[in-house]
């Protein structure tokens, strides 16, 4: 299973795995948006992104704030996200879902306070991730 969810006292916490880092960002990404339990529609979406931060936990967490505020934004969730480029300080892409009518819960931020992003010595990747729900 590439992400589960572990228990915290007020937030919402995932660890996440990935074989690579553009893994680790697709699969935090659906982790969060499945948690909303979106209200999907037929309507099918995509929506370009650019993100740059100083590192790759910054970046991470700032991908997924973009994911929150677009799908907010424009009554959307994505389940899938392609990379057209990415460095230790960017990522420029497409997310792809469909409109929502509705959601069942709402995540208000990722957050950096706790956010970690490791590669370990097998080359797979780890995050962790605190959410404000």
């Amino acid at each position: 299973m590439p992400y589960r969810q572990l228990d915290h006292t007020a937030d919402l916490c995932f660890e996440v795995t990935a074989a690579s880092f553009a893994e680790l960002l697709a699969e935090a990404l659906r982790a969060m948006m499945a948690w909303t339990g979106p209200e999907w529609t037929d309507v099918r979406v995509e929506r370009p992104f650019r993100v740059e931060a100083p590192d790759r936990t910054a970046l991470l967490v700032d991908l997924l704030n973009e994911a929150l505020a677009l799908s907010q934004i424009h009554r959307e969730a994505y389940d899938a996200i392609s990379i057209r480029a990415i460095g230790d300080e960017f990522v420029d892409g497409v997310f792809f879902g469909r409109a929502i009518s509705g959601a069942r819960d709402e995540i208000k931020a990722v957050t950096y306070h706790g956010a970690t992003v490791e590669e370990r010595a097998d080359g797979s990747w780890v995050a962790i991730l605190l959410m404000d729900i």
